[in-house]
């Protein structure tokens, strides 16, 4: 599977630095009072007291200058998988022997760590973690701790870390060969037939009545039989994949959908990654429609990791005051016959069906997936389903038919299905 550029890059702290001192309120009372104990009773344990003392503040003025002199660089990488071990590299500099205690960012679920410096020497710090959520995060701050003989005061400096790390969303993989489901529609569904590439030829296959120049001779006389030429595909257009993280409107118990709305959301961004990652590794022009919490978004790059930052923040809504319809009619004045639409979406409102049906008529295909549960992940083995079908999806498998019926490709997922046995059945449609 493709990955992104991830680079590593030099993270600045805010110049900034918040010093604060544990215990330094209680270690000078103590000070002040047997400074003035020692005038009024002359005591040689007095004395060995003030001169502790003495000592103790020498330490701590000298080792919070030092504290507030260290230098911290951070390195971290710039962008991340879900789940992904990444690692973030912190470079301690002192200008004067020092030990501390480094507390790393809570972000990295890491426990402190004893550091000795030694002057001038640069020391690195290598931590590994991983976040399990896409999205932008911050990394938080981290604290240097220099503990006082006793442990009576410990100076502490937190510095925030100004950057963050772009989590990416995992692509569920497009396993299925969708050029291949998609020439298997009827000729009345689709005029326009995705061009091959002859200068490439993918494999190669047994003869089923293809013409005489698909023939590969050479591997016919190898496995004695006739072998035909199977060639990558070139797409003539552009694909147009248009994805609605909205709860869209119809849906009678909005609330009851809330947890289902965004793991619906979750694994519709997952299939997004995954389908522009399978067309765009086979070089097909990719435009990118979103329908979120925003508003509409539409993204045209050659870059597909251009599309993955975006979708790593992209979150729905269940309060959705436009549907999709709008962005529906836009994309009609932008088709040309030669192109094919796929549309992802929870559900379909009546106005979204009659604009799909509209659309139909000024494009090559039209794949809908509806996902109104989401789907079972790759990972995921088959498993037991309680879920009874609501009114809602009831309504959808009618909507479906309708859509059937104008030629337009149309797959419902229930939430025991995974993404590409529900790709699968497209063909059987």
């Amino acid at each position: 599977m493709g990955r992104a550029s991830l680079n590593e890059r030099v993270v600045d702290s805010v110049p900034e630095k918040i010093i604060w001192v544990r215990g330094k309120n209680f270690f000078f009372t103590v000070f002040v009072f047997t400074t003035f104990l020692n005038i009024l009773v002359q005591s040689k344990y007095l004395w060995l007291a003030e001169a502790v003392l003495v000592y103790l503040i020498i330490d701590y003025v000298t080792k919070l200058r030092t504290l507030k002199n260290v230098n911290v660089q951070v390195k971290a990488s710039a962008r991340v998988f879900e789940n992904e071990d990444f690692r973030i590299t912190f470079v301690f500099e002192s200008p004067k022997d020092l030990c501390l205690i480094f507390s790393p960012p809570s972000i990295l679920r890491k426990e402190d760590i004893e550091v000795t410096l030694k002057a001038g020497v640069p020391v690195e710090v290598v931590l590994t973690s991983s976040l399990g959520t896409r999205g932008s995060k911050k990394l938080g701050h981290y604290v240097l701790k220099v503990p006082l003989p006793g442990n009576i005061v410990i100076l502490n400096r937190v510095e925030e870390i100004d950057s963050d790390i772009k989590v990416l969303p995992n692509m569920e993989e497009a396993k299925v060969a969708l050029e291949r489901i998609l020439e298997a529609l009827p000729v009345l569904k689709s005029k326009h037939k995705f061009a091959e590439d002859v200068t490439y030829i993918k494999d190669v296959r047994e003869y089923n009545n293809e013409p005489l120049n698909r023939i590969h001779w050479k591997q016919s006389a190898r496995y004695g039989k006739l072998m035909v030429k199977e060639f990558e595909y070139a797409g003539t257009g552009k694909i147009h994949l248009l994805v609605d993280l909205n709860l869209p409107g119809g849906i009678y118990s909005r609330q009851a959908w809330m947890y289902i709305r965004k793991k619906y959301e979750e694994d519709a961004i997952r299939a997004t990654t995954g389908l522009i990652h399978h067309f765009t590794s086979r070089h097909e022009h990719v435009q990118l429609y979103i329908s979120h919490a925003g508003g509409f978004e539409r993204l045209d790059s050659k870059d597909p990791a251009i599309y993955f930052d975006y979708l790593a923040d992209a979150s729905g809504t269940l309060e959705n005051a436009r549907d999709t319809s709008e962005l529906i009619r836009e994309l009609i004045d932008g088709v040309q016959p030669v192109d094919t639409v796929i549309i992802i979406s929870m559900f379909l409102s009546k106005r979204e069906i009659a604009e799909i049906i509209r659309l139909r008529k000024a494009c090559g295909r039209v794949v809908v997936l509806l996902m109104p549960y989401g789907y079972r992940t790759s990972g995921t083995k088959k498993f037991k389903t309680y879920y009874e079908v609501p009114p809602e999806v009831r309504e959808l498998y009618q909507d479906a038919k309708m859509l059937r019926n104008e030629n337009i490709l149309v797959e419902v997922w229930l939430e025991n299905i995974s993404l590409n046995e529900g790709l699968l059945s497209l063909s059987e449609t």
